[in-house]
């Protein structure tokens, strides 16, 4: 009889299992971890600080693809190697790539800087998974409306911060287009259109006027140490270099919304710099 228990214990278990999700970079993975909350953990395939534009897949991460009910990521540009994906994964394993159902075009991934975006994103998560995991459907809907209200929160926030001044930042690399498209009142100007590529002399030429009417305080980077181009231009014209990667700038919390807090922290801190 407890034998019998215990397998009707374990086939219970097995039907309220959450599907394996592998997702590809932090943000992404912490999107998901947000709306799985209660339900499971996704596992991250590119590890926090490595960069997806140089990744390309070792054995193990394509075991974990072929044992996956879903893979999430941004882009097959945005993350380098995932071109391949359609080659790779099993028929059975559902694909959700975010950018192409944004409706976004060109190169720029950074769609977690995007409160817009970002909300559509938890929706076509937060749908995917109840496809996949009817049972657990009520509760990726509550933590997605959570997620979303908190989302808004931020935005708010961050609005009615920066309408009531005007801030102006340069970045090492071109992943605040989007916000900078949504808030009319913040300056941006990117050293780099990618990590690794920019418009030569005149481009510099442009940025270096650019630096000067515009008076910026801060360089907003993605990186613990900026290039040697963008270390150059902060020590030449003042700027504080500041990582809205690194978690001590938001006390050490982690998931999306502190992410976005950085973020928010940075920009006022540049705004009230003397």
């Amino acid at each position: 009889m407890r034998y019998l228990i215990l397998l009707l214990g374990l086939y219970a278990a097995s039907l309220a299992a959450a599907p394996r999700v592998v997702t590809s970079i932090a943000p992404v993975h912490e999107l998901t971890a947000a709306i799985m909350r209660g339900a499971g953990e996704p596992e991250l395939l590119i590890e926090r600080g490595a960069s997806p534009h140089h990744f390309s897949f070792r054995p193990s991460h394509l075991r974990r693809l072929e044992r996956a009910d879903l893979v999430i990521w941004i882009d097959r540009r945005f993350e380098s190697g995932f071109a391949r994906l359609p080659g790779i994964l099993p028929a059975r394993v559902a694909r959700l790539e975010l950018l192409p159902l944004l409706g976004a075009r060109g190169d720029d991934g950074h769609i977690w800087y995007s409160a817009r975006r970002l909300l559509v994103a938890v929706g076509l998560i937060r749908d995917e998974l109840i496809r996949l995991d009817p049972p657990h459907a009520d509760l990726y809907r509550d933590n997605a409306a959570e997620l979303g209200s908190e989302i808004e929160r931020w935005r708010e926030r961050l609005a009615r911060e920066l309408g009531e001044r005007r801030v102006a930042v340069l970045t090492d690399h071109a992943f605040l287009d989007y916000l900078g498209a949504e808030f009319g009142a913040l300056a941006i100007a990117s050293i780099h259109d990618r990590h690794d590529d920019h418009g030569g002399i005149r481009h510099l030429h442009e940025i270096e006027a650019w630096l000067r009417e515009q008076r910026p305080r801060c360089l907003l980077s993605q990186e613990s140490m900026p290039a040697a181009l963008a270390d150059r231009l902060a020590r030449e014209f003042g700027l504080e270099v500041i990582d809205i990667e690194s978690p001590g700038a938001s006390g050490g919390e982690p998931g999306i919304v502190a992410r976005l807090e950085r973020l928010r922290a940075a920009l006022e801190r540049c705004a009230t710099a003397q």
